[in-house]
């Protein structure tokens, strides 16, 4: 019996599922099968074996229900929806229609960036069985959906109803990927086996005592480091109440930890006279509550705590990746700033990145860190702008007695960077003055100060003494951010950096896409004269739409003229882009097109009040 299965819907997915299989040389079996028939078909095929199915659609949708076996979803790639979009704006003949992609959840990836490059409005209904599909269809209906893309099933359905249809063929990218990721699950499961076995002897010769707790919080398992640290043998441990044990000293803490079911670090325990440092991890099993995991150390045997904590926070995956040697700086202005922030570096000083929304504030701020003597030690980056302002505190700072330490805690010793600053909240501004201060700061309904060593750099595109004279921000906080700040120049002042950008998207998007194409020197040269007014967002989708739409592998000057940038020498038409040397007038007009035109919505978030914002628009002449 062969351990891989892959499962067809017809004869041409069949057909193109034994063709990857006899290029790339596979031990896999492939099965057309339907939906009344895939569970037996699949079940004798594996019987009592171990074994992974690839599946698409519905027949996916009823393997995962059944829960018998391993089953690695078809997800359509960025390629593929890639080219039924085209296909189906090609059939609707005219620009921006309406396409509606109906299917299993998780069978499409993301089509928002495509449909924006290919300028259609694009609706996703997921369907859990073929009874979803005639509601799918009026939904679809309801929103004037010129094309259905879809299944056998569904196109048959869409076209009785009288709509256009585009079925989905052979998938041959989509296929491919997901037998790829059918191969490593197998090879992960035939090892599980000795893995376990490996685990087991872990745990038991484990220095940490490890005791597991099922949902009602009873001890189901202990290690021999467990059973000595409580001084009981497994079998007077088992089926024991951890709360209830007489050497367990009352902690709230621990209940609090329990009750929340959420993953609690560095908490102090104590059974007897003995101090344990602890951390407990809860365990779900198909979202619902499956007990505990608590691994405990004493005092005596942690030497240094603090240090045991940053690295695992740094495993965590708080590191900056980027470092002044692969900044690009080609341009002379970009040189100078790279060369200030490459001294400002080796001190530890708050630092403050402005310019333009869209610049690669965040980039510069990962090589500072990278470049500073705290670089071994976390690098914890938050996007303010995209936190609600209720859940900034908690979210910083954490909470009192919740075991939720916040992020300022875990960049300890370390750099934390803030981007869009000019979005913090005056209760959070607070605590960061005191930060840079005194080198503390305390949660909401504690008086305790709380000792942390950071290294801040902070980003935004806003003026902090604006925001400061309307009484928005802070003035001490504005001054000591912008005691040394660094201004980064827009793409369109350092032409001289525009191929390295061109040049590192291009090569994102054709990864992406998996469709290899370069530009020609013309172009590039041409291209480093457009003046980018969203910086490096103009230049990643420009690169997504010379990847999906070119017609060859080198692209020259005509084409990016006539199908990419058209508009380019055109100032005047609809679509050229509005290019404004004032960042304030940008970050406005950037704001009210996120938000349709909300003025209420817009100040919010520009942090202005409404009336403000109105003077300012009508200033510079925004409708």
């Amino acid at each position: 019996m062969k351990s891989l299965l892959i499962l067809a819907a017809n004869a041409a997915e069949r057909a193109s599922a034994q063709e990857i299989v006899r290029e790339a040389d596979l031990d896999a079996a492939i099965l057309e099968a339907t939906p009344q028939n895939v569970v037996e078909k699949v079940q004798q095929h594996l019987q009592d074996g171990l074994g992974v199915a690839v599946a698409r659609g519905q027949l996916a949708n009823i393997l995962k229900s059944q829960r018998t076996v391993p089953v690695v979803e078809v997800v359509l790639s960025g390629q593929d929806i890639a080219v039924l979009l085209d296909r189906a704006c090609a059939i609707v003949g005219h620009p921006n229609p309406r396409i509606a992609l109906i299917g299993q959840r998780h069978m499409f990836s993301n089509p928002e960036p495509l449909a924006r490059v290919l300028h259609a409005d694009v609706f996703l209904y997921y369907i859990a069985s073929e009874e979803d599909i005639p509601d799918a269809l009026r939904r679809a209906q309801g929103v004037n959906t010129e094309i259905v893309i879809g299944d056998e099933t569904i196109c048959t359905s869409a076209r009785a109803a009288g709509m256009n249809a585009l079925m989905i063929g052979p998938i041959r990218e989509s296929l491919l990927s997901a037998i790829r990721m059918a191969l490593r699950l197998s090879d992960a499961l035939l090892q599980e086996q000795r893995r376990s076995k490996e685990i087991q002897s872990l745990v038991h010769y484990s220095s940490d005592a490890i005791i597991r707790l099922n949902q009602k919080g009873e001890i189901v398992f202990t290690n021999p480091r467990a059973e000595s640290a409580l001084g009981r043998t497994a079998e007077a441990l088992l089926g024991k109440r951890l709360l209830d044990l007489e050497e367990l000293v009352p902690s709230t803490a621990l209940i609090k930890a329990l009750e929340s079911r959420q993953d609690t670090y560095s908490l102090v325990l104590q059974f007897g006279r003995v101090s344990y440092i602890a951390n407990i991890a809860a365990v779900t099993l198909e979202q619902q509550n499956d007990g505990w995991i608590i691994s405990m150390q004493e005092f005596a045997a942690i030497d240094d705590l603090d240090e045991r904590i940053r690295q695992e926070r740094y495993r965590r995956g708080y590191i900056a990746h980027a470092k002044f040697a692969q900044f690009p700086a080609r341009s002379p202005v970009m040189r100078a700033l790279v060369e200030e922030a490459e001294a400002y570096a080796q001190y530890d000083v708050p630092i403050l990145i402005t310019g333009e929304p869209r610049l690669p504030k965040s980039r510069l701020a990962e090589c500072i860190h990278n470049a500073s003597l705290r670089r071994k030690n976390p690098y914890v980056a938050v996007d303010l702008s995209t936190i609600p302002p209720e859940s900034q505190f908690d979210l910083l700072f954490g909470r009192a007695g919740s075991g939720d330490t916040g992020l300022v805690s875990q960049a300890h010793k370390g750099t934390l960077f803030l981007l869009d600053v000019h979005t913090l909240v005056p209760d959070c501004q607070r605590e960061l003055l005191s930060i840079l201060r005194n080198s503390n700061f305390r949660r909401k309904d504690t008086l305790e100060p709380i000792p942390v060593s950071i290294r801040l750099i902070c980003s935004t595109f806003m003026d902090l003494m604006d925001l400061a004279r309307q009484g928005q921000w802070m003035w001490q906080l504005a001054n000591t951010l912008l005691g040394l700040s660094l201004k980064m120049p827009p793409i369109r002042e350092m032409p001289e950096d525009i191929p390295t950008y061109l040049e590192e998207y291009m090569s994102q998007s054709a990864k992406q896409f998996k469709k290899r194409v370069t530009l020609t020197d013309e172009a590039v040269e041409h291209l480093c004269r457009y003046p980018w007014p969203a910086n490096q967002r103009d230049i990643e989708y420009f690169c997504m739409r010379a990847i999906i739409l070119a017609p060859e592998p080198v692209i020259g000057l005509a084409f990016v003229r006539e199908k990419l940038l058209p508009d380019m020498e055109q100032g005047e038409k609809e679509q050229s882009m509005h290019i404004v040397a004032d960042r304030e007038e940008l970050a406005i007009r950037r704001v009210l097109k996120e938000t349709g035109g909300n003025r209420n919505l817009a100040a919010q978030r520009l942090g202005m009040a409404r009336s403000t914002l109105w003077r300012k628009m009508k200033k510079y002449g925004i409708a």
